[in-house]
C-alpha cells in the first residue's frame, strides 16, 4: 500500500480511483465490511482503491475538550488497510480551515479534481463538510450529477448492536474483552518499547516488562490475562494496568503497564512488545504489604495458566 501525506503528494498523472472516506479508528468489523466493498469495486473497475482519512482525529480539532483517544496507533491502521487490499492511502491533515470547507467544495476539489473518483464507498451514517451538510442524500444527488458511482454500506451488527469505535471504547472501559473481540474481529492490544521501571517485580521474584503504550489508556484499570508478542514469538503472560496502589501513595501517580511473561527471564529493554488483552481478571487493589501482594499475584498466575490450558 502506498501512503500519501495529503492529496498534494498524489502523482501528476493520477487518472481515476475508487475512494472510501473515514477515520477508520480501529478498523473494526464495520470498517472491514466497508473496505472489502471498496476493494471489490476497485477490482471490478480495474482501478486503485484509495482510503482518504484524516490526522489528527477531527474530534480532537473541533472539540479538544473531549480528548478523543484512538483505539490503535496509525501504524496499526496502515497495517490493517494493507491487509484488506487497499492500494493507496491519503492521510489528510485535519485543521480548523479544512473543517470549514463546504460539502460542494470538498467534492469538487478532493473527490473530483484530486482523487478523480469514479466510485465512492461510504458508511450509512457518513457526513462531511462544514456543519456536516454533506450527508447521504446530498451525496446521492451530487454523485449522480458528476457521474460517480455511490455505494452506501449498511451498518454491521454484532449481538444486536451496531459496531462502532465509540462502543468499543465503552466496552474497554468496562473490561468486556469478549465483546471488544466480537466488534474488532481481533484482540485489543497495547504495544510499546520496554523501559526500566522500579525493578520491584524482579526484587520480589516476579519480573515485569514495563512499557508505555503508543496510544493513550482506554482500558479499565486492573489485572489481565494476556499474551505477549516479542521478536515473532508469543508468550503467555499477565498484565497489570494501573497505579500500583500498594507502593504509591501520591495523589496522581502515573498509570503503568507491567507485564509478567511466564517462564521468561531475558533482558528485553529497548525492544518492542505487543500485549494482547485476553480476559479481565480483577480490579487493582491496595494490599497490606508485599506478602499479601505476592499471594495474590501467584493466584493470578495460576488462574491465567488455567485459562491457557482451557480450565476457565
Amino acid at each position: 500500500m502506498q501512503i500519501f501525506q495529503g492529496v498534494e503528494e498524489l502523482p501528476q498523472d493520477w487518472s481515476a480511483s475508487v475512494v472510501s472516506i473515514g477515520n477508520f479508528d480501529g478498523v473494526h468489523l464495520g470498517h472491514q465490511k466497508l473496505l472489502r466493498q471498496a476493494v471489490q469495486e476497485g477490482k471490478g473497475l480495474g482501478l486503485p482503491i484509495v482510503v482518504f482519512t484524516f490526522y489528527p482525529h477531527p474530534v480532537s480539532v473541533l472539540y479538544p475538550e473531549r480528548k478523543i483517544q484512538r483505539l490503535f496507533d496509525l501504524r496499526d491502521q496502515r497495517d490493517q488497510l494493507d491487509r484488506l487490499g487497499i492500494t493507496h492511502m491519503v492521510e489528510q491533515e485535519f485543521t480548523q480551515n479544512f473543517a470549514k470547507l463546504s460539502a460542494s467544495d470538498f467534492v469538487q476539489f478532493y473527490l473530483i479534481d484530486k482523487l478523480k473518483a469514479k466510485a465512492l464507498v461510504v458508511g450509512y451514517d457518513f457526513s462531511f463538510g462544514s456543519n456536516r451538510q454533506g450527508d447521504i442524500s446530498y451525496l446521492e444527488k451530487v454523485c449522480k450529477e458528476k457521474g460517480i458511482k455511490l455505494v452506501v454500506v449498511p451498518a454491521q451488527e454484532e449481538g444486536g448492536l451496531i459496531v462502532s469505535s465509540s462502543k468499543i471504547r465503552d466496552e474497554l472501559k468496562l473490561g468486556d474483552l469478549k465483546k471488544v473481540y466480537s466488534f474488532l474481529g481481533r484482540n485489543y492490544y497495547l504495544r510499546g518499547i520496554v523501559h526500566h521501571g522500579d525493578a520491584r517485580g524482579r526484587t520480589i521474584g516476579v519480573p515485569t516488562a514495563n512499557m508505555t503504550p503508543t496510544v493513550d489508556f482506554l482500558v479499565r484499570r486492573g489485572v489481565y490475562i494476556t499474551q505477549t508478542h516479542l521478536r515473532n514469538r508469543t508468550y503467555q503472560s499477565i498484565t497489570n494496568i494501573g497505579f500500583n496502589p500498594t507502593f504509591h501513595g501520591e495523589t496522581n501517580p502515573p498509570i503503568k503497564t507491567e507485564t509478567h511473561i511466564f517462564d521468561f527471564d531475558e533482558d528485553i529493554y529497548g525492544q518492542e512488545i505487543q500485549v494482547d488483552l485476553l480476559e479481565y481478571l480483577r480490579d487493582e487493589k491496595k494490599f497490606s504489604g508485599v506478602k499479601e501482594l505476592l499471594t495474590q499475584i501467584h493466584a493470578d498466575i495460576q488462574q491465567a495458566k488455567g485459562y491457557f490450558h482451557g480450565n476457565r
